[in-house]
């Protein structure tokens, strides 16, 4: 039947990989800590209103670019950093690439605008941003932010 392969030692290959463990398994180890993060995105804009799922999803996909008639921009971390992943993930069931994918064709047709990568992850430095930039949203783990800052909506980790 099979020309030159020995279907007992095929089946037991077979029997072998489909009874292990996924290959993901050792990966998920070290970013359990990572998926158990609450999300929150936020504004220092106090005439913005609180959120929902879909309206933050339909921001974050570029499809709405103005909240209470004004324009909004949007800030993202860089590349390298777990919260990015997770919270794309999480909110829109998407990986990074193929968020770049998706906004890099919004941003070829002219039908969106990509939100801007601050170098610094850090608290401190989103806050800034958000300083200059009036009608600004960010997004960041709940446990990093400050009291004075206007929650829109929170992602919980079981979301």
């Amino acid at each position: 039947m099979f020309k030159g392969l020995n279907l007992h030692i095929f089946c037991v290959g077979l029997l072998i990989i489909s009874l292990s463990p996924p290959f993901s398994a050792s990966a998920n180890a070290d970013t359990d800590e990572d998926e158990g993060r609450s999300f929150a995105v936020f504004s220092l804009n106090n005439s913005f209103p609180v959120l929902s799922k879909s309206k933050v999803r339909m921001i974050y996909k570029g499809k709405v670019k103005r909240i209470n008639k004004e324009n909004i921009d949007l800030v993202d971390l860089t590349e390298d950093n777990n919260d990015k992943a997770n919270f794309y993930q999480k909110l829109l069931g998407k990986s990074l690439s193929q968020m770049n994918g998706y906004r890099a064709s919004l941003a070829f047709s002219g039908k969106g605008n990509l939100p801007v990568t601050i170098s610094n992850n850090d608290i401190a430095s989103i806050l800034n941003w958000l300083k200059a930039n009036p009608n600004g949203i960010a997004y960041a783990t709940i446990k990093s932010l400050p009291e004075h800052v206007n929650v829109l909506f929170v992602l919980d980790p079981e979301e």
